[in-house]
C-alpha cells in the first residue's frame, strides 16, 4: 500500500501535532508501508532524526513543497497555494490512500478529487472547540461557527474513513453529524524504543522530590491548577516543561505573586528526543486537564503514554478521555478536575506511600506496550485495507481490564 500523509504545516517540526504526524508516519513506514509525507518546506528546517531520536524508516519519503507565503513576490499568509500544490502532486503520483488531519485540506481534496480514498484523522470536534473558545459568540463568531459545522459535516460524511483518538470523540461525531462513515478508534502512541533507552540511564538523585508537567501550556491543559496545588504540597519541586515564551512569562508572574519561585522551574521547550530523559528524572507526573470538551472528551496526550512508558506515577484529571486509558488505583490516580486541593492530596498520598507510586508506575509501563506506535500503525493499516469492503471498527487496542 502507498499512503500519502498530507499536512499543510511543515513536518518535521517540534509542535505536538507535527511530532505526532511524523511519529505515526514513520511507524507506518517501519511496518512496511510506502509513506509519502507531503508538507511545505520549513522556514527553519528540522531533521526527522532530531524528532524521532534516530533516522527515519527506509520507506518514509518526505516531500517538501516550496513555501512561498510572505515572500516579497507573495506577501500573503494564505495556505491556498499549498492546497493546489498538493492537488498537482496527487494527480501526478497515484497512491492508494490519502491521509490527512487538517479539516480545510480534507474538504478541498474531497471536492476537487472525489475519487480519492481519503481517510481523516480527527483530534477534536472543531466546531465544539470553537464555540467554547469564543463564548459568548458574537455575530461574526456565529457565522464562522455555522461555516465550520458545515465543513465538518461535509468532511465526516464524505471521507472513506475516520480515525478518532478517543471513543468519546467518535461518539460525538456520530451524534452531532449523524454520519455512518466507517470509524476506527486509535489512541495516540509512544516510542517504546526511546523509552527503554532512557530507562537504562542512571538518574541523578534530587534534593527534593520532583513533580513534572510536560507539554504545551494552553489554558485547557490546566497548568494553573497544578501550580495552585503546590501551595498544599510541601517539600517538593515542580518542573513545567514546554510552552511559548509569552505563556511562560505569564505563568512566571503568577508564580512570583504566590511566592513559589524557589520551588517552580520553567524549563521551556524540550527537544522531542529528550522528553524521555526528562520524564526519567521526575518522581510524579501530572495531567491536570480542565473541564473542556477537548480536555475531557477529545484528547489523547502524547505525554500520557510517555509518562506510562517510563513507569511513572501519574496523577490526572478524572475525564472520559483519560479513563479510556487510565484506571484509578491501577495505573494512575484520577482526581476531580479543576480542584487544586484534590490534586495536592493525590500527590501527597503518593509521597507518603512510595510503594503505591511504584505499583502504579509498574502497571502503567506494562499497559503502555499496547500503545506502541507500531501497534497503532498495524491496526490502522489493516483497517485501511478493509475500507473498500465497508468495514467499521470502533475499537483498536484492547480495553484495559477493570
Amino acid at each position: 500500500m502507498r499512503i500519502a500523509y498530507v499536512n499543510p504545516q511543515a513536518v518535521p517540526d517540534t509542535t505536538p501535532s507535527t511530532i505526532q504526524i511524523l511519529q505515526f508516519a514513520n511507524a507506518l513506514a517501519t511496518v512496511g508501508t510506502e509513506v509519502f509525507l507531503v508538507t511545505p518546506e520549513a522556514k527553519q528546517p528540522c531533521a526527522a532524526s532530531a524528532v524521532l531520536g534516530r533516522e527515519g524508516a527506509e520507506k518514509l519519503h518526505v516531500v517538501h513543497f516550496p513555501e512561498y507565503r510572505k515572500r516579497w513576490f507573495f506577501p500573503f499568509s494564505s495556505g491556498r497555494i499549498f492546497l493546489f500544490q498538493t492537488l498537482r502532486w496527487l494527480r501526478r503520483h497515484p497512491v492508494d490512500v490519502v491521509y490527512v488531519r487538517n479539516l480545510k485540506l480534507a474538504e478541498f481534496l474531497l471536492r476537487r478529487l472525489p475519487q480519492l480514498k481519503l481517510c481523516f484523522e480527527t483530534h477534536e470536534l472543531f466546531a465544539q472547540s470553537f464555540a467554547e473558545d469564543r463564548s459568548p459568540l458574537g455575530y461574526w463568531d456565529r457565522r464562522k461557527l455555522r461555516a465550520l459545522k458545515a465543513r465538518e459535516g461535509f468532511v465526516y460524511g464524505q471521507v472513506a474513513g475516520i480515525v478518532g483518538i478517543t471513543q468519546a470523540l467518535l461518539d460525538d461525531i456520530r451524534h452531532e453529524y449523524g454520519v455512518t462513515t466507517p470509524c476506527l478508534l486509535a489512541p495516540d502512541g509512544v516510542d517504546m524504543t526511546l523509552a527503554a533507552a532512557a530507562r537504562l540511564d542512571p538518574v541523578v538523585p534530587h534534593r527534593r522530590p520532583v513533580i513534572l508537567y510536560l507539554g504545551s501550556l494552553h489554558r485547557w491543559k490546566g497548568v494553573e491548577t497544578a501550580l495552585a496545588a503546590m501551595d498544599h504540597v510541601p517539600d517538593c519541586d515542580f518542573w513545567v516543561a514546554g510552552g511559548s515564551d509569552g505563556r511562560i512569562r505569564e505563568l512566571q508572574q503568577w508564580v512570583a505573586r504566590k511566592g513559589l519561585n524557589e520551588r517552580v522551574r520553567f524549563l521551556g521547550r524540550i527537544a522531542p528526543a529528550q522528553r524521555f530523559d526528562l520524564i526519567a528524572a521526575a518522581d510524579i507526573c501530572l495531567l491536570p486537564l480542565l473541564k473542556t470538551s477537548i480536555g475531557a472528551r477529545y484528547t489523547s496526550p502524547l505525554k500520557l503514554f510517555e509518562y506510562m512508558s517510563m513507569g511513572k506515577a501519574i496523577v490526572a484529571s478524572d475525564h472520559p478521555s483519560l479513563r479510556e486509558v487510565l484506571v484509578s488505583g491501577r495505573n494512575a490516580l484520577l482526581v476531580e478536575a479543576e480542584k487544586p486541593l484534590a490534586l495536592a492530596e493525590a500527590i501527597n498520598r503518593l509521597q507518603a506511600h512510595p510503594e503505591l507510586g511504584q505499583a502504579l508506575g509498574a502497571q502503567a509501563k506494562e499497559d503502555a506496550r499496547q500503545y506502541a506506535w507500531e501497534n497503532r500503525s498495524m491496526a490502522v493499516l489493516s483497517w485501511l485495507k478493509g475500507l473498500g469492503a465497508g468495514g467499521d471498527c470502533t475499537g483498536m487496542i484492547g480495553k484495559i481490564d477493570r
